[in-house]
């Protein structure tokens, strides 16, 4: 009988441990334009919360990289974003998982 306890005890405490372990998991965003886009500052929106894009790149920059629209630590999951420069309009949606994206508004 003392066996039968201890062993229900372990399983117990052991299925409450693999269910308390699953942590919430984040990733980021960057959005960036190309060099001679034409666009001039653009505010990118995901949210409530902005982020601007200042400068432009020739190639795809490495994510946060200065001048881009950077969000950080957003929960996995899919988000809509809208961005203006205030004569071209952008939305659209991202998919977030752990690690970085990052997006073209062109």
């Amino acid at each position: 009988m003392k066996t039968l306890k201890t062993f229900l005890f372990f399983s117990l405490f052991i299925s409450f441990t693999l269910i308390s372990c699953n942590k919430i998991k984040y990733g980021d965003v960057t959005f960036w334009q190309q060099t001679n886009s034409g666009y001039g500052v653009t505010v990118v929106d995901i949210d409530g919360v902005t982020s601007n894009i200042t400068l432009e790149y020739n190639s795809t920059p490495d994510c946060g990289e200065s001048g881009c629209a950077v969000f950080n630590q957003l929960e996995t999951g899919d988000y809509n974003y809208t961005a203006s420069d205030g004569t071209d309009y952008w939305s659209g949606s991202v998919s977030i998982t752990e690690g970085c994206l990052t997006v073209q508004l062109y």
